[in-house]
């Protein structure tokens, strides 16, 4: 989701949008009643003079969050922009008005690129543009009461002036949710029923997929996986892998099979932990079948837990991983029951901390990369893991 900053990277976002559209008039953001003296000369000012909870997502748990755990909700936010533009000459500013107008009209959302632009220093740690949840820009109309109200508010002379919503921003709570360990066995293979329609396609197809090791999860880079195939062509085939969340891929030959199921060996390096899809393809460049989700777990290979200090006291505990956790990726570090966020990363990192209050006593830990938990089960005899890569002693 987002951090505090968010709000601020919202505005700095739609302020960029309506400088570039204008190409040289400022673009100031201050209140109505200083708007025009703000500067000397012509300009437009967007001003965010309301934040209201955004309905759908109020008191619910953040998307994508696993069954089971109960995260902090997080802070649904939709911000009402106040849009008028100031000139010596009214028809200038009308002309401006006008096409700062067409700049919010353009294109109905904030795209993580453009959010990214728009957050220079010091709103460098936003992390909006990493956002699942769209940010939507909609034209407001307000009554005309509604309108006089308003700028009698302000206490300055009314101006022709235009209203947008923007939606919805999801900050997140940085507060520990409740993360409960997992259970030892789910069912047969680890799986859920599944249900399928009885006709079945005449064309290639994945149907599933299996992991190595019996009652996991996800795989470690280097396992092997089974895939449950339908009508697919003799030969050698490729096995497309791509990562949901970020820029990586990777192609993997798998040998001929005429079964209904393909072996898939994973590469031991290049596959950050996170969900992938894969697909199977007859050649590098032919046609591939449809994509099954893959997930990839981290591996934890040291902890550390520090005093921070503060009242009541805090610990910081550190997790070393065997393969860098990338810029772009959402962590958590998850202690007993505790969910406990990592910081925004500005560079990719094998070492991830947070800090928190955190009960005395052992606690299991686990890392969670975009939604894939480290294994916390012994994949040799499917018990839980003990020591000092699975384990802190808070004092």
């Amino acid at each position: 989701m987002s951090n505090s900053l968010a709000v601020a990277a919202v505005t700095a976002a739609l302020r960029a949008r309506v400088f570039n559209r204008l190409g040289g008039p400022q673009v100031t953001i201050v209140p109505p009643d200083r708007a025009a003296e703000a500067v000397n000369g012509d300009h437009v000012n967007l001003f965010l003079y309301r934040a209201d909870m955004h309905p759908s997502f109020r008191n619910g748990d953040p998307p994508g969050s696993p069954p089971g755990e109960s995260p902090k909700p997080l802070l649904p936010l939709v911000l009402h922009y106040l849009l008028a533009a100031y000139s010596n000459d009214e028809g200038t500013a009308h002309q401006l008005l006008g096409a700062a107008m067409l700049a919010l009209h353009d294109s109905p959302t904030l795209s993580g690129e453009e959010i990214l632009a728009a957050t220079t220093i010091p709103l460098a740690g936003s992390d909006l543009h990493l956002q699942p949840e769209h940010v939507k820009i909609s034209f407001e109309s307000l009554s005309q009461d509604d309108i006089a109200k308003m700028w009698t508010a302000f206490a300055t002379p009314f101006r022709v002036s235009a209203s947008y919503q923007v939606s919805a921003v999801l900050i997140d709570n940085p507060a520990p949710g409740a993360a409960p360990l997992p259970v030892l066995k789910r069912g047969p293979d680890g799986r859920s029923p599944v249900t399928r329609p009885d006709a079945a396609s005449p064309f290639p197809a994945l149907t599933g997929i299996r992991y190595g090791v019996p009652d996991r999860p996800a795989a470690l880079p280097g396992e092997t996986v089974t895939l449950t195939v339908r009508n697919l062509p003799t030969g050698v085939l490729v096995a497309h892998l791509r990562h949901l969340r970020v820029s990586a891929t990777a192609t993997v030959q798998v040998p001929p099979s005429g079964a209904a199921e393909v072996a898939v060996a994973l590469p031991a390096t290049g596959l950050p932990a996170g969900p992938w899809a894969v697909s199977l393809s007859p050649s590098t460049t032919g046609t591939p079948t449809n994509e099954v989700p893959l997930a990839v777990a981290s591996e934890i290979v040291a902890l550390t837990a520090v005093p921070a200090g503060g009242i009541p006291p805090r610990t910081t505990v550190t997790v070393i991983t065997a393969r860098p956790v990338l810029v772009g990726q959402q962590a958590a570090i998850l202690v007993g029951g505790l969910h406990l966020p990592v910081p925004l990363l500005t560079a990719d990192t094998t070492a991830l901390s947070a800090t928190a209050e955190i009960p005395p006593g052992t606690h299991k830990v686990r890392l969670r990369v975009d939604g894939v938990d480290t294994d916390i089960v012994d994949r040799a005899t499917g018990t839980f893991k003990t020591g000092p890569t699975a384990e802190v002693v808070i004092p």
